[in-house]
C-alpha cells in the first residue's frame, strides 16, 4: 500500500511533556510534503492551542479539533464538518460537573474556554495549552449556543466518578474519552476522531486505506482503527495498542520522524534504522 497522508495527534504523539517539537520531526515533515504526502493533525485542542503546533510542522489542512467534533480548514478559515453537544444537554451537565468541587470543569464555546473559578489544574490547562481561561460567574450565563465539548480536569482518581455522574444524567447524548489521565472530555454524541478521519481524508481526496495514523491515548483509538495504518506509540495504554497495527517510538525519540521514513520516505533510513514494513515502527 502506498500511503499519501499520515495523521498525527499533538500530546504524547508529536510532543511530549516539554511541548516542543523535535528538529527531525520537522525535517521529515518537510522531506515527507516534497514528495507530495500531506500531514495533518488531529487533537483534543481548539484551534488556538493547534496552531502553533500546525505552524512548527508546516502541517497541511484541515486539522480535526475537539476531539473529533470538527473538521477545520484552517487555511481558509471554514468549517469542513462539525458536530456539538445541544445546548440544553450541556446546561442539564453543569450541576453535575458542580457537585464534585475537587476536580475542575471547563466549557468550550464561541471558540473559547471558561472555567467558573480559577484553580491549580485550570491553570495547569492554560499552560499546557498555552491558552487563557476566560473567567465567568456562571456557565449558564455564556452558555448561550450548543458547546463544541466540555472537560474536566482533575486527580486521575477523581475522574471515574465524574465520568459515572455524567452518564447517569445524559446517556447516550454525549460522549465521554479520556484524552490524557487528568482530563475527561465531554464530546457530542458519536464523535470521536475515527469519526472525523474518513471526512478529513474526503475533502483531501485520499482513500482511507491511504491514510496512516498515529496516537498515544484513549481519544485516538477510533482513529487508529479508522485508518488504513493505525500506529500507537510505545507505553501506550493496552486498548490504543490493539487498536493499532504498529508502534513507534514516543516524542521524545521523535516517533513521527520514524514513523515517516519507514511509510513514506522508502529507501531513506533513519537515525533508529527505520525502515518500511511490517512490526513495530
Amino acid at each position: 500500500m502506498r500511503y499519501t497522508l499520515l495523521v498525527a495527534d499533538i500530546d504524547g504523539t508529536l510532543v511530549g511533556e516539554d511541548k516542543t517539537v523535535p528538529p527531525g520531526v520537522v525535517g521529515a515533515v518537510r522531506a515527507a510534503q516534497e514528495r507530495g504526502v500531506r500531514v495533518c493533525l488531529a487533537t483534543g485542542r481548539m484551534w488556538d492551542a493547534a496552531r502553533r503546533y500546525a505552524e512548527a510542522i508546516a502541517a497541511n489542512p484541515p486539522a480535526i479539533l475537539y476531539n473529533g467534533a470538527l473538521v477545520f480548514d484552517f487555511a481558509t478559515g471554514r468549517t469542513l464538518w462539525a458536530h456539538r453537544i445541544p445546548e440544553a444537554v450541556g446546561r442539564r451537565l453543569l450541576p453535575v460537573l458542580r457537585t464534585f468541587p475537587e476536580t475542575s470543569p471547563l466549557v468550550f464555546v464561541r471558540g473559547a474556554v471558561y472555567a467558573e473559578r480559577r484553580t491549580p489544574f485550570v491553570d495547569l490547562y492554560a499552560r499546557r495549552d498555552h491558552l487563557t481561561v476566560e473567567i465567568t460567574p456562571s456557565f449558564e450565563g455564556v452558555l448561550d449556543e450548543d458547546p463544541a465539548k466540555l472537560m474536566v480536569v482533575g486527580r486521575p482518581e477523581d475522574l471515574p466518578a465524574v465520568r459515572r455522574a455524567i452518564a447517569a444524567a445524559a446517556g447516550e447524548a454525549v460522549t465521554q474519552v479520556y484524552s490524557q489521565p487528568d482530563y475527561l472530555e465531554i464530546l457530542p454524541p458519536g464523535v470521536s476522531k475515527g469519526v472525523a478521519l474518513p471526512r478529513l481524508a474526503a475533502a483531501v481526496g485520499v482513500p482511507i486505506a491511504q491514510v496512516v495514523a498515529v496516537g498515544d491515548n484513549y481519544n485516538d483509538v477510533t482513529m487508529l482503527r479508522a485508518a488504513g495504518l493505525g500506529i500507537a506509540v510505545e507505553g501506550a495504554p493496552a486498548e490504543v495498542l490493539a487498536a493499532a497495527a504498529a508502534t513507534c517510538p514516543p516524542p521524545e525519540r521523535e516517533g513521527v520522524r520514524v514513523v515517516i521514513e519507514r511509510y513514506f520516505l522508502e529507501g531513506q533510513p533513519g537515525r533508529d534504522g527505520a525502515r518500511r514494513g511490517g512490526g513495530a515502527a
